[in-house]
């Protein structure tokens, strides 16, 4: 596992996978704070999310292009489920929202897989305020 750093997303774009409405003003906040600082991110869930503003892309075809890098905002089950997707489609790098959202079976199976993995909240590198006071006491860089 990598120590999430502003070289993590070093490509510039994201698929941001688990783009819920169900979590909307979080998601928000981070797709404006990773847009604001110049990164391209293809938002998806499988699930209709007709009350955004943007584009949310229900599935792999329906995207422009696939990014090399991925943050993924998912339950452990669902997260389970779609790194074997990720990786088939290219996808090198998994930011993790949390240990929640990724636990040591998760982490040992994206390194089998040969990708890498980092674990933290992209606001605590790109947001502002308390946020950016997190990603200071966790070494965010």
């Amino acid at each position: 596992m990598t120590k999430f750093s502003k070289n993590f997303f070093n490509d510039k774009e994201v698929l941001f996978v688990g783009f819920s409405s169900k979590n909307k003003p979080f998601c928000m906040s981070i797709y404006k704070a990773m847009t604001n600082n110049g990164i391209k991110v293809y938002p998806m869930n499988n699930k209709s999310n007709s009350n955004f503003d943007i584009k949310v892309y229900k599935d792999f075809n329906e995207l422009p292009k696939v990014p090399q890098s991925a943050f993924v905002l998912l339950n452990k089950n669902n997260a389970k489920k779609v790194i074997g997707q990720l990786k088939d489609k290219g996808i090198k790098k998994i930011l993790f929202q949390s240990k929640m959202t990724a636990d040591s079976e998760i982490l040992n199976q994206c390194q089998q897989m040969g990708m890498e993995t980092a674990i933290g909240c992209p606001l605590m590198l790109y947001g502002s305020g308390l946020h950016k006071l997190h990603g200071f006491f966790g070494g965010v860089k």
